[in-house]
């Protein structure tokens, strides 16, 4: 039985382990051969992709023909990944004259993002840097062509280095089989930097991740004057930022890239692919409006953010002999950095720490009552006539006397007796009154009145 389960694993196994190959085989990087460090490197323009038509304009051609451009393709064959022409019907990948598969893989530049070039080649050329491998795998063999004399523009062939003499194996449109000495090789060009420029956030792409607040500091900001004043003082902080502008598509991971934004802002330089990362310290700015003898207790913290987001821009891509070519690009950034605030506690006194009271604004309405004197009687003219005159214009209220309410005069003529007084007999109706009651009359008519309304 323990036998059995494990012919049954491996066979699994083996299983899975087809399974999984799918898939790479139908998307692969391309090989780039490195003369310098004499290895191979993998290509971040070129692909070995399944055909799709509607992902011509992608695809590298190696001839012109009248029906249709011929594209490079490739094909297994006994074991080894062999060059093909996949010519105008674009159903199989001829690998020879008298073979061809219909399960084949497709050469494609990335957003037309390389650049590619058939350079001349001979037999005793060594093998040239930026040259495009058929199989990643293999160090020795690689993309070639000759001119053709028939319909075809050039027979697309593999160059193969089996000794430090190489030769170009290939195919006529007839499929004659033929071996060359010289022809073309296809080559990538490597770019030296890039500039990325016009860039424009998509803001509403933009997603937001922050983690839990953290404090920095506490402050306490108080005013010790005698005039109220704006109390301001500043506070450092340290924080790590760091942003990357993704991979992209058809970008070499590790050049020089020059970064500027659509609104003229310019970023440091970076190696693309790997982000851009510093320590940077700043300050920060407290201030409140505080009375004199008042205080406000000030929390300071801060949130780790981690911002992504989609942008777009034009990319130029330079190399060694200044040519340069421009395309737009989309991609992502990604942007960790520390968002600050400070919270403001209530404003209280110093003096007994109590809170200082919230101002509001009340409008009181105040009732008046005023209290008018009533102005003197005038006396008439005709009422004149029968007040003395030291009654009339008396200097002070206290100078009023008894003793002047008769005429000066008066008190020259012989005073009469009162008992003449008492017996005087009021005469009948328009008969005139003695001098003495007419003194009486007055007396009692007008001046205590007159009395009475002065004190």
């Amino acid at each position: 039985m323990k036998r059995t389960r494990n012919c049954e694993s491996g066979w699994w196994v083996v299983l899975l382990t087809a399974t999984l190959a799918v898939p790479a085989l139908a998307e692969a990087g391309v090989g780039l051969f490195n003369a310098r460090l004499k290895q191979v490197t993998t290509s971040s323009t070129l692909k070995w992709t399944s055909f799709k038509k509607e992902a011509t304009t992608n695809y590298v051609i190696g001839a012109e023909s009248q029906q249709g451009p011929i594209y490079l393709c490739r094909a297994r064959h006994v074991g080894d990944m062999l060059l093909g022409q996949l010519r105008p019907e674009y159903t199989s990948c001829a690998v020879s004259g008298s073979k061809s598969y219909d399960a084949f893989e497709v050469l494609e530049n990335i957003e037309n993002a390389s650049l590619i070039t058939w350079q001349p080649w001979f037999k005793f050329n060594s093998k040239p840097t930026g040259a495009v491998l058929v199989d990643s795998s293999v160090d020795s063999v690689f993309i070639g062509r000759v001119k053709a004399n028939g319909g075809f523009s050039h027979n697309v062939g593999r160059i193969s280095y089996e000794s430090a003499i190489g030769q170009l194996m290939t195919f006529d449109e007839k499929n004659n089989e033929l071996t060359e000495t010289k022809g073309e090789i296809l080559v990538e060009v490597e770019p030296i930097s890039y500039k990325l420029e016009n860039v424009e956030l998509d803001v509403a792409t933009e997603h937001v991740r922050q983690s839990d607040p953290e404090i920095f500091g506490e402050r306490v900001l108080r005013n010790d004057d005698s005039v109220a004043a704006t109390v301001t003082t500043a506070i450092e902080y340290e924080f790590n930022y760091s942003v990357s502008w993704g991979h992209g598509h058809g970008i070499a991971i590790g050049l020089n890239t020059t970064i500027e934004m659509a609104d003229g802002t310019i970023f440091p330089q970076i190696e693309w692919a790997n982000p851009f990362s510093e320590k940077r310290t700043k300050l920060y700015n407290l201030e409140i409006y505080l009375e004199p003898g008042t205080a406000c207790n000030v929390t300071f913290r801060g949130n780790r953010t981690e911002r992504d987001v989609q942008y777009t821009g034009k990319l130029t891509t330079f190399y060694y002999d200044n040519d340069s070519r421009t395309r737009q690009m989309r991609g992502e950034r990604i942007e960790v950095t520390l968002e600050v605030e400070a919270i403001y506690g209530e404003i209280y006194f110093v003096g007994n720490n109590s809170l200082v009271p919230t101002t509001t604004t009340t409008t009181t309405t105040t009732t008046t009552t005023t209290t008018t004197t009533p102005v003197p009687t005038i006396p008439t003219e005709s009422d004149k006539n029968n007040i003395p005159i030291e009654i009339i214009k008396p200097n002070h209220s206290s100078e009023i006397d008894s003793n002047n309410l008769v005429d000066s005069n008066a008190e020259k003529e012989q005073p009469v007796n009162e008992q003449n007084i008492n017996q005087a007999i009021v005469g009948p109706l328009g008969s005139k009154p003695s001098n003495g009651a007419k003194l009486r009359v007055i007396y009692f008519t007008l001046v205590i009145p007159l009395l009475t309304i002065l004190l």
